[in-house]
């Protein structure tokens, strides 16, 4: 199950905005709620991931970006690959679409797409459909200490 997200930034003084909002699973919806709500940032979504050891992993990368799973290999050091939605939502309680990058054990490793760090704002479904937060990329590693995660950067060359 996943922390929660607002609690814990506010209790260490990460700057986040928090947004509610009916239920959005497409980036088209994300993309007229944005709208609609008047925020700024970056798209993103969060990939729930396993090697065969059944270590799982969160991808964070652009919404519209493919993923190239021979690069993840080479960044974690195993094959990843995709949880099925009913693992994923038996395993976090989060349906696909919502998936939130942050707030897993210590033992989920994040996985960030490198393009994301030259981004000024960050914007991610923190687990709930209905909610939209925003972070700044420049707390990415306050965050990443926070709820000390292992965390590796995904960089394409």
């Amino acid at each position: 199950m996943i922390l929660d997200l607002e609690k814990t930034f506010s209790e260490t003084d990460i700057y986040f905005e928090l947004y509610e909002h009916k239920a959005i699973y497409t980036n088209e919806d994300a993309v007229v709620m944005k709208e609609e709500q008047g925020f700024s940032g970056t798209e993103t979504k969060s990939l729930y991931l396993k090697g065969k050891d059944n270590v799982n992993y969160i991808f964070l990368t652009y919404t519209t970006k493919r993923t190239d799973f021979k690069k993840l290999k080479s960044v974690v050091g195993k094959k990843l690959s995709v949880v099925s939605p009913e693992d994923m939502e038996a395993q976090t309680g989060q349906k696909p679409g919502a998936v939130s990058p942050f707030g897993y054990s210590k033992d989920v490793p994040l996985i960030i797409d490198e393009e994301l760090l030259s981004e000024e704002k960050l914007v991610f479904a923190p687990g709930r459909p209905d909610r939209t937060m925003v972070v700044l990329v420049k707390d990415i590693y306050k965050i990443i200490d926070v709820l000390d995660i292992k965390h590796y950067i995904y960089a394409e060359n």
